[in-house]
């Protein structure tokens, strides 16, 4: 019960951050089960994944209602990211759990450096058309970072809602909401196949991760909006920095 309590809170706080600083949850939740509660690697990308399912599923059915979703962008992302997904996910289960650990640690260190150097953000823009030929600089994004996503349950929007706006010209908002649904869909395939291929999903502790996530991304952007987005981003970026020496220091 009272683990169930701190993966329901957790869910909250995670959903919160998430909604902040525009982030899969996955960076966050995959140390967590790891370092919290004693998972292995496989074991805690796999329920991570699915907690994640059930918070990019809410948010996709959100942006469909909104009229904006790119659907054609969404759909070569999952496909230029899906031989990825598959090659992680497989990649994840049989490679010895101190390199994914290790993999892990320098991906949160890559996202706090990210973040540091992250420039201003564009001002939103009214619908544009898009280039098609600018796109070609797009599709290798899902596809490397699918890999991730299979292997660690690290998102893709922290590399891909950048290039959508600098490269292709979309707003902020249709940015996010053309890649949400297509990271459900990722996380979707990433969580079958880590099921089908080490039946390592914790249950219990999906649910009451998930009940979580469900209430903190209501409350998130409420929350958010209120809470310094400066101050938000630079605890996000401590934390991702002492997460990611940790767990190094942790798979040596």
């Amino acid at each position: 019960m009272i683990e169930g309590l701190v993966l329901f809170f957790s869910g909250m706080l995670i959903a919160t951050i998430a909604m902040g600083v525009g982030i899969g949850g996955g960076i966050l939740w995959t140390p967590l089960f790891i370092l919290g509660f004693g998972l292995l690697p496989y074991e805690a990308v796999s329920t991570s994944l699915m907690i994640q399912v059930v918070g990019l599923g809410s948010g996709s059915l959100a942006y469909f209602r909104s009229g904006l979703v790119r659907l054609y962008l969404s759909g070569l992302f999952v496909l230029a990211a899906l031989p990825g997904i598959l090659l992680g996910s497989f990649l994840g289960v049989q490679l010895p759990q101190q390199a994914v650990q290790m993999g892990l640690g320098l991906m949160s260190l890559t996202v706090a450096i990210l973040f540091v150097s992250a420039a201003t953000p564009l001002p939103a823009s009214g619908p544009v058309p898009i280039d098609f030929r600018r796109l070609r600089l797009v599709l290798p994004i899902p596809a490397f970072f699918g890999f991730a996503m299979g292997l660690l349950s690290v998102g893709i929007s922290e590399w891909l809602i950048p290039a959508l706006r600098s490269h292709l010209g979309l707003s902020m908002t249709e940015a996010v909401a053309t890649v949400i649904p297509a990271m459900f869909l990722l996380a979707l395939v990433a969580a079958l196949s880590h099921g089908l291929l080490a039946n390592t999903l914790y249950w219990d502790y999906f649910l009451w991760g998930a009940m979580g996530t469900l209430v903190g991304g209501q409350l998130g952007p409420r929350l958010a909006q209120r809470i310094n987005e400066w101050l938000l981003k630079d605890s996000f970026i401590y934390l991702m920095t002492l997460v990611g020496i940790h767990l190094i220091f942790q798979s040596l």
